[in-house]
This record gives structure tokens, sequence and C-alpha cells, in this order.
């Protein structure tokens, strides 16, 4: 059956599958009144079926049924089911005008009228109005004409009646179960949209809670350095002493470099609700290299210990930049928090990469994170520790983050011995062959 439809074409034309439904039908209806007409022929000349009939048939399914079948494979379906409902009419109105009424068909036309309301959707209401207007002209002209406009075959009238009822009513049962599967597909897209309403309704509501509380708690951070640094440029302005406008320097760029952080911060949120997945292939190495470069100037940097290993079985694919995003957050926490001043920091990242996923361990010999806080550490705005200077958004980010990527991150801590962030993210291999096939 799908010979006979352009499947290329409808997809180009972005065709919904409820109207590939009813040109399948379409196709299903030709093949299936080529043979129900040929059998009747054949069972016809054993009968003794008349002249006009003969002529009839061959004219519509030797005419009628190949260039529909033709129109239906060139991509003009709209034509192609205007074209069976226009050479359906014209033969049911000759037959009928040879049979009389007691044929049975005044009944059969119900097809055409049942089929009129199958073929086209609401929208294609033109096709609509102008096959009902020729089909009720054409009954009416057979009522004016008793139904003997070119006369009587009385010959093909055995058992002519019951052909024609037991035709329509299989015909109807046809059309019916086609109209039932479309209207079940459309009730199920309708379901799906309505969850995917649902659940942007939801993420919706999330975001607004979140806007809510941004305002609120950003207002505060972003004033507090600016507020700090006015207040070090009024004292600039009447010292003197060159050590201490140096110091006030110093402490003018730590305020400068808090603000730029949680900007930066903020457009990280921003962005990771914003875009989708920009899907490549992801080095590791390279990343946590160029971070451990750009945290080179934390206080602990030089002498933290930094222990990498990375088993590579499988090249990954993943989002870059949002995957750098959590690394960086995590690896500068553990130059952050590290434990007593004697104590040696030390950073261990193992990366393990096969087909379907990417592990992440990024472990620190920090102060920790008592158990109180483990289900608290990824809401926005929560600090953990007093020592705490940054926003609090970190690991919020680094959640949506990792969700975002379909991914999963567990915590495993000790306080005051240790934090361990454990990340799982899907390989996209799949998503990128698809796309690039």
């Amino acid at each position: 059956m799908r010979r006979f439809i352009n499947l290329r074409y409808f997809a180009a034309q972005k065709l919904p599958y409820e109207e590939i439904i009813r040109l399948e039908l379409l196709v299903a209806l030709c093949l299936i009144v080529s043979t129900v007409g040929l059998s009747y022929i054949l069972l016809g000349i054993y009968k003794n079926i008349g002249f006009l009939s003969v002529v009839n048939y061959f004219l519509f399914f030797l005419l009628a049924i190949p260039l529909i079948l033709y129109l239906l494979k060139t991509g003009q379906y709209n034509k192609a089911k205007f074209c069976m409902l226009i050479t359906g009419t014209a033969f049911m109105v000759v037959k009928a005008a040879t049979m009389g009424r007691s044929s049975g068909m005044n009944i059969a036309m119900l097809i055409i009228l049942v089929a009129i309301f199958v073929f086209f959707s609401i929208q294609q209401y033109k096709y609509i109005l102008f096959a009902l207007f020729l089909l009720f002209a054409s009954i009416l002209f057979l009522e004016l004409s008793n139904y003997t406009f070119l006369g009587r075959e009385i010959a093909t009238q055995q058992y002519e009646y019951e052909f024609n009822l037991v035709s329509t009513i299989v015909f109807i049962c046809f059309f019916f179960y086609v109209i039932l599967r479309v209207n079940q597909y459309i009730n199920k897209k309708l379901l799906h949209s309505n969850l995917k309403l649902f659940n942007k309704n939801k993420k919706l509501a999330k975001i607004n809670n979140e806007l809510d509380n941004y305002i609120y708690k950003a207002s505060h951070d972003i004033r507090a350095p600016i507020t700090s640094l006015m207040g070090l440029i009024a004292l600039l302005k009447d010292e003197e002493n060159p050590e201490k406008i140096k110091e006030l320097i110093t402490l003018q760029e730590k305020c400068i470099d808090r603000l730029d952080n949680h900007i930066g911060q903020i457009l990280d949120l921003s962005k990771n609700v914003k875009t989708e997945l920009t899907i490549q292939v992801v080095d590791f190495q390279t990343i946590i290299n160029e971070i451990f470069i750009e945290l080179n100037f934390f206080e602990n940097a030089e002498r933290t210990i930094k222990k990498i290993e990375i088993v590579n079985k499988h090249v990954f694919y993943s989002d870059e930049y949002r995957i750098r995003v959590i690394l960086h957050n995590l690896i500068s926490n553990s130059f952050k928090y590290v434990g007593r001043p004697c104590q040696t920091p030390e950073i261990s990242i193992q990366v393990y990469i096969d087909e379907l996923h990417a592990k992440l361990e990024i472990k620190d010999n920090g102060i920790g994170i008592h158990p109180s806080q483990h289900g608290k550490i990824f809401t926005m705005f929560y600090r953990g520790t007093e020592i705490s200077k940054g926003s609090g958004l970190g690991l919020y980010i680094v959640k949506e983050m990792v969700d975002k990527l379909k991914g999963k991150i567990n915590l495993q801590s000790e306080y005051g011995k240790y934090t361990s962030f454990i990340i799982c993210i899907p390989n996209q291999i799949n998503v990128t062959k698809l796309l690039n096939p």
C-alpha cells in the first residue's frame, strides 16, 4: 500500500499523521473497490450482466482508479481524494439510473455521503461543501427522473438490492473504523499536548518561584559589593599613605571579583534555562586542565595536590559548555573550602567514560558538609557554611545543569574530612548519529 503514497513529499510538507491515515484509506479503498468490481463483473457475466453496467464499471476501474493512484503517487493528495468522490458519485448515478429505486442504489449513495466526511477534515470545508452539493444534486436528479434516466437493465437487477445493501454496510463500517482511528490518534496527540503543557506550566511555576526568591536575594548580593566598593572609593579619596592605598585597591578588586562572579553565575543560570543542548565531542582532560589554569589565582591553588584519572573507553558526546560550568563550580569549591591550615589540600578527579555514560567523581579533603545540610546544598542561595563568601548559586547551578543533561548527581561527605560529588551523565552519541546520519 505504501508504494502508492509519496512519504518523502508528505514529510517535506509536514503532513499530519491523521491525513496520512486518510490517504492510506483512499489507497485501500481503491484496491478493495477494484477487487469487488472485478468480482461483480465476473459474476455478472455468468448472470448475463447488462451492457451499460459493463461500460460503467470498466470506465471507473480502468480510468478513475489509475488516475487516483497516480495523483497520490505524485503527492497531489487533495486532488486524489476529490477525484475519488467525483468519479464515485458519477459511477453511482450511472448505475442508479439504469437499475431503478428498487435496486437499493439510493441506499448505496450513503457510501459517498460518509466518505466525504472521512476524506476531508473540517478545515477543508470548501471540498466538503462542493462534494455535498454535487451528491445532493445527483440524488435530486435521480428522484425527479425516477431512477430511469438511462433506461432499465432488467437482466442486471437479480440480487442487486442485496449486493448494494451489503456493500453499503461494509463500506460504512470500514469508514467508521477509519474515523475512530483518526479520532484515537487526535485524542492521543491532544493528551500528549496537554501533558507537555502541564510540564511547561510546572516548569514556569518553578521559574516564577525562583524568580521571586532571586529578586529578593540578588538585589542584596549585587548591592553589597557595590556598596563596599563605594565606601572604599570614599576612603581612597582622602588616603595619602601608599601602603594603605594599595590595600584599599586590593579590597576594591575583591569587591569587583565578587560582583563579576555573581553576574557570571546569573548568566550561567539564564543560559541553562533558555538554551538547548549543543551536542559535541567532550574532551575532559583539556577542560580540567583549563579550569585549573583559570583557578590558579586561588589562595590554596599552588599547594594543592591534584590527582586526575581519566579512563576513556569511548568517545563522549554532550554539551561541553554545561560540563565545563559543572566542573568549574565543583573544583572552585574544593579550593575555597580547604581543611586545617596545616593540612595539604588535595583534589581528586576521576572520569570513567563508556558508550552509555560518563561517570565523574570530584573529591577533596576539605571541611566537608554536615549531614544536616546534605538535603539543602542544591537549593538556590543556600550557604552551607559561615566562611562562604559566595552567592549560594554555585551548587544550585550544578544541579540544574546536571538535570538539563538528563544526568544524576550524588553527594558523599564526612564532616571535617572530605567531600565527594559523583555525577553520571548519559552519552549523547545516539543523538549525534540522528542529527548527522
